[in-house]
């Protein structure tokens, strides 16, 4: 990505008056991206140690439901974190998340002196790291159209999604070697040391703010109204709900897939078939999201976007036809690999569509909508599982014509229930496109990054 553009046409930390992209705003995103791919990976790697604890203390049923709780926190937290985002600027938003890491995982070295550490200790960091990450992750998406030139945010999100792919596989496989290692005591002082490192790259940088357009009054209260103004301003750009639905949509089928994907394996193959499939998923994930860093994605990314969906629905249905590792290898492929591409896109036309002043709620409340959706599916998967199972065999298929759909043996009516999923969100998807609101987004609302602000801005 070429650094060259319009200098900043005031102070960065300056939240008055509107403000072009810097001239060396790829080059401060690059120091930024680094920094908040350890911070992320970091908290990722603190959450799933915490977690390995329990796994070692609690029953199978125990454990669910704590893998299950951070969504909540993360729920409640992300309106706050949303209006913080958008009084406070990014960059301090990031250092807030980045530094309540630091002090977090710092009270794991308490138990090196007293040996005290507990599962109330656990139980806080796997609460607590899902509410900084509500801080985070918003900050980090509205950092890109402050920092990186209109033409190469697509780009930029393409790296984006790099972290959440990498960092989500870098975190469970580190948190488990380093637990073997060095102890949960240690795990703790060495995720300090690398959040402390992200924060250095963000002392080092400057990140744009823009406009402010709340008042200085503070308290919940006012926050939840700040989030819920920048709603209502979203509510009135119809394509841009439409755009939200169909993410709801989309997280609920991801959703839906994590639960039944693991057991659709393991009915027919091995714990290290499993591996290998999330392995060959991950590697789609990093593919596209290498691809989308070059690429910058399609042109009309509405329509690239619902294409892929298109994609990613034949993938789940492409996993559910036989109890076979290399088809649903090649499906996880395809499957995650297309996921990172939908969200990369629906990311680059909020950073378009939306002004920057609200860009940190609307994002807050894209995760929002993102993490709801996706623990809806999570339970209906368990609840249509138990209905499907006892219709279709637990270990055989009952009906000839099922058999021939999605083939025979144990657990056969969770693939019957994959297929159903893929070709329902194949249908959503089909109406998204005939939907003339979401699919005509990009020529119907104007772009607002600010580079266009300040063009208008000095067109007045």
């Amino acid at each position: 990505m070429s650094t060259s553009h319009a200098d900043t046409r005031n102070n960065p930390d300056d939240g008055g008056a509107e403000v072009a992209v810097p001239a060396n705003g790829v080059r401060t995103f690059t120091i930024v991206w680094c920094g908040q791919f350890v911070a992320v990976t970091s908290l990722t790697v603190l959450n799933f140690a915490a977690a390995f604890y329990f796994y070692e203390q609690y029953a199978l049923p125990f454990l669910g439901i704590m893998f299950a709780l951070p969504f909540v926190p993360f729920l409640v937290a992300s309106p706050f974190a949303g209006s913080l985002i958008d009084r406070w600027g990014p960059r301090r938003a990031l250092l807030v998340s980045n530094i309540g890491g630091i002090l977090l995982a710092a009270t794991l070295a308490v138990p090196l002196f007293t040996h005290t550490f507990s599962t109330w200790h656990a139980f806080a960091i796997i609460m607590i790291v899902p509410i900084l990450k509500a801080l985070l992750l918003p900050a980090f998406e509205t950092s890109v159209s402050l920092l990186v030139p209109k033409r190469h945010i697509g780009r930029a999100n393409g790296t984006r999604m790099l972290v959440n792919g990498i960092g989500a596989v870098l975190g469970p496989i580190a948190a488990g070697l380093l637990l073997d290692a060095i102890a949960i005591e240690g795990v703790g002082l060495l995720v300090a040391v690398c959040l402390a490192l992200a924060v250095l790259t963000l002392v080092a940088v400057r990140i744009p703010r823009a406009r402010q357009e709340h008042t200085a009054a503070t308290g919940a209260l006012m926050l939840l109204a700040e989030f819920r103004e920048a709603w209502h301003h979203v509510r009135t750009r119809h394509g841009l709900v439409a755009l939200l639905v169909f993410f709801g949509v989309i997280s609920f089928g991801i959703g839906f897939v994590e639960v039944l994907l693991p057991d659709l394996v393991l009915a027919f193959a091995s714990e290290g078939a499993l591996g290998v499939v999330f392995g060959i998923g991950t590697l789609g994930m990093v593919a596209t999201g290498v691809a989308m860093t070059v690429w910058g994605g399609p042109r009309r990314r509405v329509n690239g976007m619902l294409g892929y969906s298109l994609l990613f629905a034949v993938a789940i249905v492409l996993g559910s036809l036989r109890p076979n590792v290399t088809l649903i290898a090649v499906a996880a492929f395809l499957f995650l690999g297309t996921t990172s591409i939908i969200v990369g896109n629906i990311h680059t036309v909020l950073n378009i569509k939306v002004e920057p002043q609200r860009l940190g709620r609307v994002m807050a409340l894209k995760n929002v909508i993102y993490a709801g959706l996706l623990m809806l599916g999570n339970v209906m998967a368990g609840v249509l599982s138990g209905v499907f199972q006892p219709l279709i065999g637990e270990d055989q298929v009952k009906s000839r014509f099922v058999a021939v759909l999605v083939g025979d043996g144990p657990n056969r009516g969770l693939a019957l229930l994959m297929m159903v999923i893929g070709v329902l969100l194949a249908l959503c998807t089909v109406y998204a496109y005939r939907h003339r609101r979401l699919s005509r987004l990009e020529e119907t609302l104007p772009d607002v990054t600010p580079e266009d602000l300040a063009a208008e801005s000095a067109r007045r």
